[in-house]
């Protein structure tokens, strides 16, 4: 990308094309190493300076100013409508919920699997059944000030004699809890009445942990 200054103002922005060579005089000619001075102006190299975006933002008016030898672009943020931020929220927190809710659970040291199959299968059983569950290792994990936390790791899978009434009655209270907390933050979007309001909700809080893998 070239730019064609003039006392400080965009004269000419794009390529190295037959409009520009004949601008300046020299049609024909391969382009010159920039900057270079022509009568009709300076031909300048173009830099881009991207913004910051905060949540809720896209990229919005651009301006151009001479900066030492280039012709440099300046994007500024701008705030996405209300409508669209609160639809960008609510997406965010259906695949939370989603992730949560079919993301596992621990169950007497074992883990168990909560995907939609994994949830028909687990309600149509009772009594003691065989089922395939993973076994779980507690580690220290580093965290970004250096101390530790203990956290629990699904290891290898094994089948677990397994009480199918308790695990039916801790997935379906796992399951309503992630839905509880969608709610509760579907609740707390629709409120909200500016952008700065609705950055204030922490979406990424008070989640039940999806359980890792080791």
């Amino acid at each position: 990308m070239i730019a064609l200054e003039l006392n400080g103002q965009l004269v000419y922005q794009g390529s190295w094309t037959l409009k520009l060579q004949e601008m300046i005089g020299l049609v024909g000619n391969k382009q010159p190493r920039l900057p270079f001075e022509t009568s009709s102006g300076t031909l300048r190299n173009v830099g881009y300076s991207k913004p910051t975006l905060d949540k809720y933002q896209e990229v919005g008016t651009e301006t151009g100013q001479l900066s030492n030898d280039e012709w440099l672009i300046s994007a500024a943020a701008k705030d996405i409508s209300i409508e669209s931020a609160k639809a960008q929220a609510k997406a965010e927190i259906s695949q939370k919920r989603y992730e949560v809710e079919t993301g596992g659970i621990f169950l007497n040291n074992k883990f168990y699997a909560t995907d939609r199959d994994s949830q028909s299968a687990i309600s149509r059983m009772t009594g003691t059944v065989s089922w395939k569950a993973a076994a779980t290792v507690v580690k220290d994990v580093v965290q970004e000030d250096e101390s530790t936390v203990e956290t629990t790791f699904i290891s290898a899978s094994e089948f677990v004699d397994t009480d199918m009434d308790a695990l039916k009655t801790a997935v379906a209270a796992h399951v309503a809890a992630a839905y509880a907390k969608e709610k509760e933050f579907l609740t707390s979007i629709n409120a909200a009445d500016t952008i700065a309001a609705l950055r204030l909700i922490n979406l990424a809080s008070g989640w039940s942990e999806v359980p890792l893998k080791d």
